[in-house]
């Protein structure tokens, strides 16, 4: 009898073991003896922002051209956009690499594939809505656009009146008079109008509308832009040369990198370990000027590097250590183990006669319309400012220009802005209004 026990208990555990599996729910029993799937192709969440900034009139500036890579960073978390859908997100402060078919984190070796025959989208946005990124060695406004067809062609994209952001301060020193800006202000919104589209010179060989250099206008990005430029071309919004009704490109002499000041431009070639070992930054990828001041001197140079983030240091120190001949730095190029510098030669802080001239003409009291007309009247006398349309855009423009200068004006179907209690008009009353209709 005893040895029968074992039996009749295994039967026993048998039975409860049936039971047990008909009632328990089959998701648990299921748990207990296989893995959860992992989709390792999780859909990307889609950004809050688009590819490109908001625009009114599109600008593409060429800043590289068939380079064999591009180096570009976000400030903001950012996103690669191709056909405008999200295929990456950006991590802030970290260089990727951009080259023929491909994008690559340089600190993990992430990287993604690119499609060579279609363009690439880089933006960021940051919580204030302002587009910005890194490229070239430069902080720019607006979003990056890639070519990848035949090396890397790197493209900022933005609105006309932001690339005049960059533009202004870059030809004209920004501590000049406020008219004087103005006035540069409208040659070089005139300049760009001329060149877009069919009347750009690299559109149809390169993709893009303008370069930054000389061979069209000078445009240093975020770092050149100041309050009283920002001022000068939100004051002037949308107005441009016409003569006879057709845009007139507003050339100007002796700009950055003029024929005659090019005589007094300097380059330095620096060793990137000399570089390394001044700024305390090791393996050096970017050297950015990412503040000018109110003089063209470098106030603030980025020094990127490929594991760590930025480093910012004191341009002007920097400039002596470095022994350039001023601290007026325009262009910083990496050419093979070097860091070559582009700066100003001694005592050419001056930006040339036309300029000069204009500021001359603000100081005693000229309005910007009044020096335009006298730098570029034709005899036919047909000159005139207008806006690039006569959209309602153009019309917003000329009413926020206007309140602007004049906070009190009246915009025709809006009721005027309060003033202070100080400067408030008396008002006639009613009865004063019908005495004075009936005299």
């Amino acid at each position: 009898m005893s040895g029968q026990h074992p039996h009749r208990f295994e039967r026993i555990f048998a039975v409860v073991l049936a039971l047990f599996a008909l009632f328990w729910p089959d998701s648990v029993a299921l748990s207990a003896t296989k893995k959860p799937e992992v989709d390792k192709q999780q859909p990307l969440l889609w950004p809050s922002f688009g590819p490109y900034p908001p625009m009114v009139h599109p600008v593409r500036i060429g800043i590289g051209t068939r380079a064999s890579v591009a180096r570009i960073a976000v400030w903001s978390p950012g996103w690669v956009f191709v056909d405008n859908r999200p295929v990456m997100s950006l991590k802030p402060q970290v260089i990727y690499q951009v080259s023929p078919g491909r994008i690559t984190e340089l600190a993990t070796g992430r990287s993604f594939p690119l499609p060579i025959d279609r363009r690439t989208q880089i933006a960021s946005r940051d919580p204030y809505g302002t587009y910005a990124v890194w490229a070239n060695n430069r902080w720019w406004r607006g979003s990056l656009e890639f070519i990848l067809t035949r090396g890397v062609t790197t493209i900022n994209l933005l609105d006309l009146e932001d690339y005049l952001q960059g533009v202004v301060p870059s030809e004209m020193p920004a501590s000049w008079q406020l008219e004087a800006l103005k006035s540069q202000a409208v040659a070089a919104r005139s300049y760009a109008v001329a060149h877009l589209g069919k009347g750009s010179k690299w559109l149809n060989s390169e993709g893009f509308d303008l370069v930054p250099d000389v061979r069209d206008q000078a445009y240093k990005g975020l770092a050149a832009e100041a309050p009283s430029t920002r001022i000068a071309v939100y004051q002037t919004q949308g107005i441009i040369l016409k003569d006879a009704g057709r845009i007139k490109p507003g050339f100007y002499r002796a700009t950055v990198g003029d024929y005659y000041e090019n005589l007094n431009i300097r380059t330095k070639s620096v060793p990137k370990a000399t570089l390394e070992r001044l700024t305390g930054v090791s393996g050096i990828v970017g050297v950015t000027v990412k503040k000018w001041d109110a003089n063209l001197n470098a106030h603030t140079i980025q020094v990127m590097g490929s594991k760590r983030g930025a480093k910012e240091v004191y341009g002007i120190a920097l400039a002596k250590m470095l022994g350039l001949s001023t601290a007026g730095i325009l262009d910083v190029k990496e050419e093979g183990n070097n860091w070559v510098f582009t700066c100003r030669g001694p005592g050419n802080g001056a930006r040339g006669l036309s300029q000069h001239g204009a500021n001359t003409l603000a100081k005693n009291g000229w309005r910007y319309e009044q020096i335009l007309q006298h730098y570029y009247q034709d005899p036919d006398g047909q000159l005139r400012l207008e806006f690039i349309d006569r959209s309602s855009w153009a019309a917003a423009a000329a009413a926020a220009a206007a309140r602007y200068r004049n906070p009190a004006v009246r915009i025709r179907g809006q009721s005027p802005p309060t003033k202070p209690a100080a400067e408030e008009e008396e008002e006639p009353s009613d009865k004063e209004k019908e005495k004075k209709d009936e005299e």
